[in-house]
């Protein structure tokens, strides 16, 4: 047993986290009433005579004044190097510059994302595992931004409790109070993972409400929203439909198969359809996009992988118009989530499934895009854009040259290219250090065919025009590129180098 008196001046907790140990299991109680169960954490501990990889914060802000009992299922003498700290410890380095990520640990799927109008703060809560680089025991991440390319850490939001897990949900300001925590709570509906802790071990997957009356800073548990429906049903997503004037809510059930329901005030939902989507599967989502040069709107049924379904919603039921369609040209964008909170603007997350590149965290978010809708020989293809203002000075800007090869040697900070492929066999390469890391020719892409970085890139039949003929952008910054083609309407994302410093060459013909 290890004990700790939690005061102002030192709120963490450093746990030891060593890369491919088991996970060892820690529970911390109240020492004044020792059936008050606190914490339950899953650690991959180093033995006495390993070195940590690197140290995991907890915040205990919420337990001052309390002393805290912790026991580990190893032993004892273990548990002295815990550390008690006034701060978090310092980022790993090689940082993404504006890409979110993980202090270190793991990241996937976008949570609870929304902007504050008050506070001006972007927030993005993401899964979190904290004491390894792999999926593991989830909890909530959080980090917030004034301009979507510069994040800030927070503590972390939600741990796992003895419901479950904290799998994926979304945010929603409450701006009415409907539900009764007061005009401008934000309301957190979250899937607790039942079965996949120790402490909640028989328990099934649930949807759960937790709420911030601090503007997202801190969250807290409150209720039950729905029971468990079918197979591990999760990863709520809740908004408003001013038509119907009713709240409405999509859930992933089991399979292919989703569901809608319909909810007056935020608490208590009645399901109104359930539909089968082929091929798609979790973190669904469902909203307007205006179609660029015409009048009205469309609906956009998502799921993880990118897939989208265009159609109709009357409040009640979505009725798919259009064949399904793929927002993505790779596998590395997933689980996209668009941000709450923002009026007349639909910006959405992504998080990339990118690979561990030997340090101690795994995973990032793409650069937040803007979304519409363009019609392209009769197709309805969704467009994105980056919403964050990419003029800032934090970007080096690589010029191509109207013919032949330009070479520079540039600092390591991030890049941004952006162009038009000239005449009809026009092409580009793009190298560091003598590895192509691009190459664009406008014949190979009207066959759907293009190299980035590793990967031999497919482009949809209905998608190919617009990407030989309209404008490129590329992003590249620590670890990861992001590419997009005809104004965006094909967007993909590929490891990038871990430095951006070095000699960079652009051939154009």
């Amino acid at each position: 047993m290890a004990q700790f008196y939690i005061g102002k001046e030192k709120p963490y907790l450093w746990f030891p986290v060593k890369k491919g140990n088991p996970l060892k299991l820690v529970t911390a109680f109240d020492a004044e009433n020792r059936e008050n169960k606190l914490l339950e954490l899953q650690v991959p501990w180093p033995t006495p005579e390993q070195e940590p990889d690197f140290w995991a914060a907890v915040s205990v802000k919420e337990m001052e004044g309390k002393t805290l009992l912790l026991f580990g299922d190893f032993p004892e003498e273990y548990l002295s190097c815990i550390r008690q700290e006034e701060t978090r410890p310092s980022p790993q380095p090689q940082r993404p510059f504006v890409h979110l990520s993980p202090e270190c640990g793991w990241m996937n799927d976008p949570n609870g994302i929304f902007y504050d109008r008050e506070t001006g703060l972007y927030h993005c809560y993401y899964q979190y595992h904290p004491f390894g680089i792999e999926w593991g025991p989830m909890y909530w991440g959080h980090g917030v931004s004034r301009d979507l390319l510069r994040w800030e850490d927070r503590d972390i939001a939600l741990f796992p409790d003895e419901t479950g897990t904290m799998f994926s949900g979304c945010a929603f300001p409450d701006e009415k109070g409907d539900a009764g925590f007061g005009p401008g709570a934000v309301l957190f509906y979250y899937t607790a993972a039942g079965g996949e802790n120790p402490w909640s071990y028989g328990e099934s997957f649930t949807q759960r409400l937790a709420v911030s009356r601090d503007h997202g800073e801190t969250l807290q548990k409150k209720c039950l929203v729905l029971n468990h429906i079918a197979g591990e049903n999760r990863d709520p997503m809740v908004f408003w439909h001013e038509a119907s004037n009713a709240y409405c809510m999509v859930l992933y059930l089991e399979e292919n198969t989703f569901a809608v329901f319909r909810s007056r005030e935020l608490l208590h939902f009645e399901e109104t359809q359930r539909l089968e989507l082929p091929k798609a599967w979790e973190c669904p989502a469902l909203f307007p996009l205006p179609v660029e040069g015409e009048e009205g709107e469309k609906w956009l049924f998502w799921s993880a992988d990118g897939f989208y379904f265009v159609g109709n919603f009357d409040g009640f039921t979505f009725r798919q118009e259009e064949p399904r369609r793929k927002a993505y040209l790779n596998s590395i964008p997933y689980a996209a989530q668009c941000f709450s909170g923002l009026a007349g603007r639909t910006v959405q997350m992504t998080w990339l499934r990118l690979p561990n590149a030997g340090g101690n965290r795994t995973g990032m978010m793409a650069i937040p895009a803007e979304l519409s809708l363009v019609r392209s020989g009769g197709a309805l293809l969704l467009r994105t854009k980056p919403a964050a203002n990419l003029e800032k000075s934090m970007f080096q800007r690589l010029s191509a040259p109207e013919m032949g090869t330009a070479s520079c040697m540039l600092e390591d900070s991030p890049i941004l290219l952006e162009g038009c492929l000239a005449g009809e066999e026009g092409f580009l390469r793009l190298e560091k250090d003598g590895e192509t890391l691009l190459s664009l020719n406008r014949k190979e892409l009207l066959e759907g065919t293009f190299l980035f970085g590793a990967e031999n890139m497919e482009i949809p039949k209905e998608c190919r025009l617009l990407a030989a003929e309209s404008s490129y952008q590329l992003i590249v910054d620590r670890g990861v590129l992001e590419l997009r083609l005809g104004g965006g309407v094909c967007w993909a994302a590929v490891p990038g180098p871990l430095s951006l410093k070095g000699e960079w060459s652009i051939a154009v013909g």
